[in-house]
């Protein structure tokens, strides 16, 4: 993510404009890495303060906040300093990912003094620490191994002290990157991320986008330079936004970086846009770990329901020399005058096909006996071949809506369609769960686009294509689904009136995205009148037949600009 400096002299700016002159009233620590300060200045902000080593980040949020039944030690020393604190500063070490926070504080006798808190949001090494007006420090969060030789010592009662002054060059100061570019020869993005003070990959690449970094001419570098005036002026003129792909967050941007592919959301500040994707990426993480049990059960029932299918077709196989033994029968019985007690097998005529024959017998059994054996066997075998057969077809029409609700997983991404997948693996059978009181069933809400006037709907799960199918759509509007691969409902209504090709077409495009081959090109989607689908008595949910139909073959896409919901 782009965090380096320069987007953390954005918040800067923010925290200044909210925060300062604002008071402490509350603090919390719900983490052992984290703390939320309550600052009142005319209404209340919650700054969160995290130095966790894998989202270590500070912004102003909304999120709910908890606050620990047990006080940590740290919290109950800041609570014990800086309750009532006025912040009457906020600094950014010059192009470093460290803000400093002087605060004014009244001790017990009501004098005033100065205290700071430090974060230093460097990954791994994260910290914030409270220190008093002279950098002494009082305590940090994290206390971090500590040697003699080391020249920064973050302990209590050590002078604090930042970071030593790097050799790289500040990033907008041009002449010098100017005479720089001159003399480089090496790949650009990775010599201007390790030259350039307080800049990460991320920006050198947007910087560099459309750029080729092996070419070292005049005109190039002058190229280079205006972009990265080009990138001071837009963090001055921002509008942060959080990039997704595939409905997750991946990306939280100053401005708009043309070198992200992925849908953008928009937002006033980029606080804002950072408490978005911190929201969006726990929503995320919360939905998959909920979703990875619904997806395992899945997985289970595909696995299993193969292997039955897999011996119930080798038993399949396996009668279809049934009527050998009803023959062999026969033979014995016709043959029975020359067969003696004990005799293991009988040589004679086999009238089903002019052949000689040899049949096993069982010398301990008459030649009754071993007729009715070999009757036995062919009765057996019959019905276990008619059995399986039934069994086949069930455990077959069984995996292939097993596969769909797989397909559905894949396009998941609301807790209401993850529990309406879960409903059908209920009444599956796959997932018990106590009925204990009356379960209220999440609203279905298939996705809904606007396509050039003709609202079309797109069904994320069974219970949702049952619905656009069988409740939305009238016999006159437009039914489409890929064919034979798996694939939404996509219906398109009419209103009575003609559907133009073109959005025939882009609600082909978005059934397509919606399918098995969401990967490919040039998938066929069939596309008929609702009236010609017909539903087979007992077919699982979501399943139609329909024989009347035209083809066209698509690209997928999902018409993100049209979507309605």
């Amino acid at each position: 993510m782009a965090y380096d400096a320069l987007s953390l002299s954005v918040l800067a700016e923010e925290f200044r404009q909210i925060l300062v002159g604002g008071k402490i009233t509350k603090i919390y620590q719900p983490e052992r890495d984290e703390i939320v300060l309550f600052v009142f200045n005319k209404q209340t902000h919650k700054l969160l303060i995290s130095s966790n080593a894998g989202v270590n980040r500070i912004h102003i949020t909304q999120m709910p906040t908890d606050n620990p039944k047990v006080c940590p030690t740290f919290c109950m020393l800041l609570r014990k300093h800086i309750t009532n604190a006025t912040i009457v500063a906020v600094d950014q070490m010059p192009y470093e990912r460290v803000l400093d926070f002087t605060l004014n504080v009244s001790d017990d006798l009501g004098y005033k003094k100065v205290m700071h808190l430090i974060f230093e949001l460097t990954g791994k090494t994260s910290n914030i620490i409270l220190t008093d007006q002279n950098y002494v420090v009082a305590d940090s969060i994290k206390h971090l191994p500590q040697d003699l030789e080391s020249k920064r010592i973050v302990m209590a009662g050590a002078k604090y002290n930042f970071f030593l002054p790097q050799d790289k060059i500040e990033p907008f100061d041009l002449p010098r990157i100017r005479a720089f570019l001159a003399q480089c020869n090496s790949p650009l993005r990775t010599a201007l991320s390790q030259t350039l003070l307080g800049v990460s990959q991320t920006t050198v690449n947007e910087i560099l986008s459309g750029i080729d970094e092996n070419n070292h001419t005049l005109v190039n570098n002058d190229l280079i330079v205006q972009r990265i005036a080009m990138y001071k002026a837009n963090l001055q003129n921002k509008k942060p936004c959080v990039i997704l792909v595939n409905g997750t967050p991946v990306e939280v941007c100053p401005f708009n970086y043309t070198s992200k592919k992925g849908e953008r959301l928009y937002f006033d500040t980029l606080n804002q846009a950072h408490d978005n994707y911190y929201y969006l990426l726990d929503k995320a993480q919360r939905f998959n770990d909920k979703a990875k049990s619904v997806t395992t059960v899945v997985k289970n029932a595909i696995s299993r329901t193969e292997k039955k299918l897999a011996i119930q077709r080798q038993s399949v196989l396996e009668a279809e020399n049934r009527e050998l033994f009803k023959q062999y029968g026969d033979l014995i019985l016709s043959n029975i005058w020359q067969i003696k007690q004990g005799q293991e097998s009988l040589v004679c005529d086999n009238y089903f096909d002019n052949t000689k024959v040899t049949i096993e017998l069982d010398k301990q059994l008459s030649p009754q006996q071993n007729a009715q054996a070999y009757y036995k066997k062919y009765r057996k075998m019959k019905s276990s071949a008619e059995h399986n057969s039934r069994l086949v077809e069930e455990n077959q029409q069984l995996l292939t809506y097993l596969q769909t609700i797989k397909q559905n997983l894949a396009f998941c991404t609301e807790y209401d369609d993850l529990q309406q997948i879960r409903s059908e693996l209920v009444a599956l059978g796959l997932i018990k769960e106590k009925q204990s009181k009356k379960v209220v069933e999440p609203p279905v809400k298939p996705l809904k686009y606007n396509i050039h006037g003709f609202t079309v709907y797109v069904g994320k799960n069974n219970v949702q294509n049952n619905h656009v199918t069988h409740k939305i759509a009238r016999a006159n509007d437009m039914w489409l689904h890929t064919q034979k691969i798996h694939s939404s409902h996509v219906v398109i209504v009419s209103e009575d009136k003609t559907i133009p090709d073109n959005v025939i077409v882009a609600a082909a495009e978005i059934c397509a995205y919606y399918s098995q081959g969401k990967a490919g090109s040039k998938i066929p989607v069939d596309y008929t009148l609702k009236q010609n689908l017909k539903k087979p008595n007992h077919a699982p949910l979501g399943f139609v037949v329909y024989n009347t139909y035209n083809t066209i073959l698509v690209d997928p896409d999902r018409h993100i600009a049209e979507l309605v919901n």
